[in-house]
């Protein structure tokens, strides 16, 4: 299972961040969320949401001595790994590191996108 995003319907209104913060953490808090909704305000106001692609080989693990089967389901990962998504779907905010472990199956994000730019597509 993986997230398929089409930013074409993507409306901005960030409450697929809210509910991760909110089903992981029990706060509302954009910016402790493991999808973030890049918004070009200059140019074309188009909004872009970015969440894990649940890799296959998960290129992020490398620099991790830890299973990768295993770390990959957990939702707070180590600060060391934040810039090694190549994707740039690893979000840090102050000590910690937001990924998406599909909310043990069922992604929470896809639940609330009113628009369906966040979607399940199974393999």
């Amino acid at each position: 299972m993986k997230i398929r995003v089409n930013s074409k319907k993507c409306s901005g209104c960030h409450l697929c961040e809210m509910v991760c913060s909110v089903h992981h953490l029990g706060m509302a808090n954009i910016n402790r969320s493991a999808i973030h909704i890049r918004k070009d305000d200059l140019e074309t106001g188009a909004c872009q949401p970015a969440v894990c692609r649940q890799c296959e080989n998960m290129p992020c693990m490398k620099k991790n001595d830890q299973n990768s089967a295993e770390y990959g389901l957990r939702f707070i990962w180590d600060k060391a790994l934040s810039g090694s998504c190549p994707f740039k779907a690893l979000f840090q905010w102050e000590h910690e590191v937001y990924h998406c472990n599909l909310c043990a199956g069922e992604p929470q994000c896809v639940r609330v996108c009113s628009t369906g730019a966040i979607e399940i597509k199974y393999d």
